[in-house]
Order: structure tokens, then sequence, then C-alpha cells
């Protein structure tokens, strides 16, 4: 909010009450561009107040909504004891917004997210932790669907992590934490959605952003980001191009004890980054009611990874003595490329009716050419006890057709919704092993292999909304049916293997607001969700880290269902605080297992069943017009009941909570400064017990060229405590502690400029239909 003499005030707030009995249906911010959005809204006759303590309020006489979209007129706030002057309401979005169905990091003007990636940023996102291997996990629950603008990307570990570190802060607006989404969603992930949603320019004529960083931790890297728009009466162009590059380092110490022998191993890798990624697209209006539009993006990274290690090789009966040393390195010639195409149609009128069509091609090619040689080595390192040298090919194809529609009409005075998809997913993974004799490879017949699988999953729902006085009730039911054949096309035949599936399940969904008084009300969720083995995880070669430490799939993998609650006293339409309860069954998890003596693998497996309660509490620190700020805390139990190999059982309960705070100061002259914060405490990440970890970060904002331009310094993780680590309490047979970092501190400097028409229109905002064929291929390396 802007008043007369140019001064910000913060916080203003909008809410929807109905016209019959000014009862409370919604809350929200405003933006800041000035605007506000209630999503979700049933037909019905309504008023709008809007206020910000000591600065006024304004109301908007009692109108009637039929349904889709409707602009109301601009609001101006005045003081009602003084004679304060007009406002106009231009207010910052907080951070962190706390929403009835979701959970709303805001990306876009915060300082500290200046030279963050969105793995980065996830760590500070409220409730979800990012682990040792770059796994997700969401209030203590593993199985995460990650969304880009309502697209599913279809990858998992490192090759989810590569694409998220590819994806810049610069473009993206907010990320979404969905935790019980409707019938509507696909049913996949016990922990929910996150989705990230990219910068949409708003603005009639022609327009566009373009920015530049650098990035220094132990080596620079950079970057810059280019989008273009262009807004007419009956289409709207636009196009973005992002590129990033560095290397980025990490270091990991593993110390592990396994039948009488005592490994104790450090690690140094590289991840050499090259991200290209483009995005361009056409919405075209054939008249008021319908709309087409079509929408390719991509991405392409020649990056290459390399890692060395050496492990010191002793015996638990003579601590501190060393036997031999293994001296080993991996360097990985990598590539990434990925290619979406979506086809859009759009239908809706004045009475609440809409249709919507999407069809959606997906190609993902990762490539990777490894050479492993491992050295055993004197306890001196000078001589050469033994060399076992390996080479291998990796190519992975994963191809996925999605045809998706989805129709609301008003119904005996609610909302009606039916929809269905139907999604074609192929992969294709050859793992060609060969052994280094006298400099010449050749192939492993007996572990290299291809697995190719194929899945066809189709959906159907219907979901149906309606107010019934101060209680509003929502209701869906979901059915998908999964058909799977996962073939493994061994080089020996006698090791081939076929797996195939076919099963159908009921994915219930419901929700209920309560309104007690104006002010004060009640929201409760349910929801069933299914999570499927990633293709990865299916298939079952061997990943090599090092002679003593590799990574294999586990082709007998179920899918684990999960049973979700929350409920949420809401203030003004919005969350205060939020209870839940998640009981998931056939929990698949990563898990360190142990091969003969002296070697040591993670696979996955289906060992545990998971109770899962939570507590998540938002809330702003408003202090003094210069100085606000916010805390975000969530709070989680889970207790696990799990079974790993013949007659070993596991019980087990842990307490755990995640912080995310900021304090934002503004200066004169268009200088403001931000200090923020997260905070994971011990918790389990797998079947590894972490220790806690945090970090603090501190940027400097200054407005140029009459606002159009920023330039913002960032300095990362000032206090270098972001280090992970942790213990295996887990395994029968093996004791290992862990420890790691990244180039979590660093310092970012960053500039950008906006520029062309500043003329102001909604944008149509859709989702494309590659929403359940995500984050299922394990990464590599």
């Amino acid at each position: 909010m802007v008043l007369s003499d140019g001064k910000t005030a913060e916080f203003a707030t909008a809410v929807l009450h109905a016209a019959s009995d000014s009862s409370v249906v919604k809350g929200a911010l405003c933006g800041a561009d000035g605007t506000f959005e209630f999503t979700g809204i049933e037909p019905g006759r309504y008023t709008v107040s809007a206020n910000l303590l000591g600065s006024g309020s304004a109301t908007v006489p009692a109108f009637d909504y039929a349904g889709g979209e409707l602009d109301l007129k601009q609001l101006s706030l005045r003081e009602s004891a003084t004679n304060l002057s007009e406002v106009t309401i231009v207010a910052r979005k907080p951070t962190i917004e706390m929403k009835a169905d979701k959970t709303v990091l805001n990306v876009e003007g915060t300082i500290n997210s200046t030279g963050l990636n969105a793995l980065e940023l996830l760590r500070k996102a409220p409730g979800v932790t990012v682990d040792n291997n770059e796994n997700l996990q969401v209030r203590g629950k593993n199985s995460v669907r990650v969304m880009i603008d309502g697209r599913e990307v279809p990858l998992d570990g490192k090759d989810l992590a590569a694409q998220l570190k590819g994806l810049q802060a610069s473009d993206i607006a907010n990320i979404e934490i969905i935790s019980n989404p409707s019938a509507k969603y696909d049913a996949s992930g016990n922990a929910g959605i996150i989705n990230i949603r990219l910068k949409k320019n708003k603005a009639l004529g022609t327009n566009g952003n373009v920015g530049v960083e650098g990035i220094y931790g132990k080596t620079l890297k950079g970057g810059m980001n280019l989008s273009l728009n262009h807004r007419a009466k009956q289409f709207n162009a636009f196009g973005s191009y992002n590129n990033h590059f560095g290397d980025w380092a990490n270091e990991n110490n593993f110390y592990r004890e396994q039948s009488g022998l005592t490994f104790t191993q450090k690690a140094i890798q590289a991840n050499q980054s090259r991200w290209n990624s483009a995005r361009v697209g056409l919405d075209y209006f054939l008249n008021d009611r319908h709309t087409i539009g079509v929408l390719a993006n991509g991405s392409y990274d020649p990056g290459d990874w390399g890692g060395t290690s050496l492990a010191r090789i002793g015996r638990t009966e003579a601590p501190g003595a060393v036997d031999s040393l293994l001296d080993a390195s991996n360097d990985i010639d990598g590539e990434r490329r990925d290619l979406n195409l979506n086809l859009n149609y759009r239908f809706a009128d004045t009475s609440g009716r809409s249709f919507n069509v999407d069809i959606d091609r997906g190609v993902y090619r990762l490539r990777g050419e490894s050479f492993q040689p491992n050295y055993y080595l004197s306890p001196d390192g000078q001589t050469i006890l033994n060399t076992r040298i390996y080479q291998n090919s990796t190519p992975t194809d994963i191809d996925i057709v999605t045809v998706k529609s989805d129709y609301e009409q008003n119904l005996f005075g609610g909302v009606f919704g039916v929809g269905f998809k139907v999604a074609d997913v192929q992969t294709d993974n050859t793992f060609d092993f060969f052994n280094i004799v006298e400099n010449v490879p050749v192939k492993d017949l007996n572990v290299s292999n291809r697995f190719v699988y194929k899945e066809r999953t189709s959906a159907g729902y219907v979901n149906y909304q309606h107010k019934f006085g101060k209680m509003h009730v929502q209701a869906g039911l979901r059915v998908e049916n999964t058909d799977y054949t996962g073939e493994l096309i061994a080089a020996t035949p006698q090791n081939g293997e076929t797996v195939e599936n076919e099963y159908t399940e009921l994915f219930p969904s419901a929700a209920l607001t309560y309104s007690f008084t104006e002010k004060l009300g009640l929201n409760m969720t349910y929801s069933r969700r299914i999570d499927r083995p990633s293709y990865q995880d299916l298939n079952p070669f061997e990943n090599k880290l090092d002679e003593l430490t590799f990574q294999k799939g586990n082709p007998m993998l179920r899918p684990q269902f999960t049973n979700s609650f929350e409920l949420s006293p809401t203030y003004q339409g919005m969350p205060v605080l939020t209870i839940g309860y998640s009981h998931t069954k056939d929990v698949f998890t990563q898990v360190l297992d142990t091969a003969g003596a002296r070697a040591a693998f993670i696979t996955q497996e289906n060992i545990a069943d998971q109770k899962n309660y939570t507590l998540t509490l938002n809330a702003p620190t408003p202090i003094a017009k210069w100085w606000d700020g916010f805390v975000s805390f969530t709070g989680f139990r889970s207790h696990f009941e799990a079974s790993f190999r013949e007659d070993f059982s596991f019980d087990q309960s842990f307490t755990a909570f995640n912080l995310y705070g900021e304090q934002n100061f503004k200066l004169p002259k268009g200088f403001s400064i931000q200090l923020s914060g997260w905070y994971n405490s011990r918790a389990f990440w797998g079947t590894l017990r972490s220790n806690p970890q945090g970090a603090m970060d501190l940027g400097i904002q200054k407005k140029l060229f009459d606002g159009k331009g920023e330039m913002r310094l960032r300095l990362g993780d000032i206090l270098h405590t972001a280090n992970w680590s942790g213990e295996n309490i887990f395994t029968p047979g093996l004791r290992m502690t862990a420890a790691g970092n990244w180039e979590s501190r660093t310092v970012t400097l960053n500039f950008s400029y906006r520029f062309g028409s500043a003329e102001v229109k909604g944008a149509r905002q859709r989702r494309t239909g590659l929403e359940d064929e995500g984050r299922r291929v394990k990464g590599r390396g």
C-alpha cells in the first residue's frame, strides 16, 4: 500500500463476505501490483471489504458472481476517523502465505532468493527438507510430487535435483506446497505436491525483463535470463531464456564398520553445470468464451560430473591402523535434454460452465558415459596392490503422452466437476558395463542389461462443492487403473526377468469449512493417495560409486498408500495453524545394506508402516512501518514399524521440527535489507539418523531507474552451518557415520531491469496434463 506521500504500508487484507449474512467466505493479501484474487468461489451474491490497520478501509457493494473470472473496480482505502489521504494498494506479499488448501512461498521480490536455484529455495520452504542425497521430504514424508506450472517433472533422485538446480529464482514467482490435493489432482504423492509457478507477465503491449548475476563460492559462477511478452486484445505471445554455468563442489566423509573391517572414506565431487532452458507459447482468444493455446519448453545441460575418493581400510581390532588404501575416481561425461509440448483448449462462460482439454507430449533424454578406476595401495600409498577399472554407458529415454480433460458447471446451488486423464509412459534404460583389461574395455555380460518399462494409467474423477449456511463442503472421488510391464533384457538370457501388474484403486477426498463468526472458522481436509516406485528404482542394475560402494534398484517394489487428515482453525479465511495426521502402509524408502564382508550399497525396500503427526504454525511479525518479519514452524512426530531381512524388525519413533524466519528492513533512498534463516532439527533421512543443520542469509537491495531496476547483494550461509551429518542405526551388521557439505557459503551479485508497457491485465493461468508421470526416474552419479 502506498500513501499519498509515497511511503509504503504493509499487510493490507481483502475479505470476501456472503451478502446474505456477512459471513467470511475467503481472505486474501494484496500483491505487489495492487491486486488480490479469490479462488474456488462458488456462484452467489457477495461483498468485499479491504482494510489496513491504522490506514483505512473500503468496501465493495453487493454484487452477483456467476462463475468464471470477474474483475472488480480498484479499491481506495480511506481513514475512517481522520481525513487521511487516499491510498492505492501496492503491498508486498509476505514471504509465506497460509491458505486453506496450500502453503505458498513467495519468491518474487525476496532479496535473499537472489542467486538461488529451486532446490536451494526448497530448503527454506515450510516443512520441506532436502537430505544428504538431495531427496525431498515434506513434514517427514518422502514421496513428493514436483510440478512446474502444473506439469509434473518426470525425474527422480539426482536427475530431479539437477533439473531443480537449473531453475533459477529469477524465473520463479512462488512455490506452492499442497498437502491434501482434491480429487481433481493425480493421486500420487503421500507428502502432497510441490508446484513451482514461474513468473507471468500481465501487462498489455510489449514488455520484458533482463537479468544477470555472478556467484562466488569456491569458484566463480554466473548466469543470465531474458523474458519477453506481447499481449494484445486477441492474443498473448510470450517467451523466455535462462542459462547458468559454473562448477559446484561438495564433499562427503564416511566411516563404517563391517565384518570386523573399518573403512574411512573421503569423497570430493564437482558438478559442472552448463544449463540452458527456453520457453515459448501463444494464447489466442477466439472470443470471450473460447481460448486455444500452445506451449513448448525445454532444457539442455551438457555438464559433466566428476569425483575422487580415498578410503583407508583397517580392522576394528586395531583402531587407527591402516592395512590398505582404495584410491578411486569416477568421471561422467553427461548430457540432459528435455522437450515438452502442450496443446490446450479452454471454454468458459458467465454461467459458471468451463471445459478444459490438454494434450501433452514429453521427451527426456539422459546420457552418461562413466570411467571408474579403482587402485588398491599399500598403507603408505607407494605400492599398487591391485587395480580394477570399470567403464559404463547409461542412456535413458523417457517418452510420455497424456490426454486430460476437466469440466465444471453450477448444479443444485453448488459446483459440480468431472474429468478424466490417460497417460502412457515408456522408459528405456540401458546399462552397459565394461571391465578394462590391458586398456581394452570388455563387456561384462553378467552385469550389463536393458530395462524397458511401459505403463498406462487411466483415471477419472467427480467432485462437488456446496455451501450450507455457514458450512462449505467439498467431496470428490478419483479412480485410477494402472497397468505396467517391466522387462529386464539381460546380456545373458538366463538372467532376464519380467515384472508386470495391473490394479485399480479408489481415492476419496473431502474438505469442510465452517464459519463460527465473521472472522473465526475451521477447515478440515482428508485424502487417500498412492506412491508408485520410480522407474529406475525398479531396475536392478548396479551403479558404482567405487569398488566397495554402489546403488541398485529393486524390481519387486510395491506401491505405498496413505490416508491423510488435516485440521486448521482459520482467521479471516486464512489458517492460523494446521494439525495433521497420516498413515502410510507398505512404505518404501532408501536403505543401506551390505554385500559380502567389504561392500555396502543403497537400494529401495518396502519395509515399514508409518504414522505421522504434524503441527504447522505461521505468523507475521510486523514491528514498525519500516520493519516487519515472518516466522514459520513445522513440527512432526513419526512412528515406524519396519521389517528388514528375515527375523529383523525395527520399531522407532522420533520428533523433529523445521523453522524458517526472516526480518525485513526498509531504509531511505530505495535501500532494503533482509535477514533470513532456516533450521532443521535431528530427524531421519531414509535410514540415516541426521543431525541438526541450518543456515542464515543476509541480503541488501537497491532500487534503480525509477523502480524499474534492482541491484541485489546476497551473502549465503554466513555462519557456515549448513553442513550435514548423521549415522546409520538401522542395518544389522553395519555401523556407519557420515558427514558432508556443499557450496552453501556464497556471495551473489544480481541486477535485473524491467522494460516496456506497464498497463496491467490479468494473464491466463493454465495447468498442463503431465501431472502423474513425475519424479519417477532415479538419477545416477
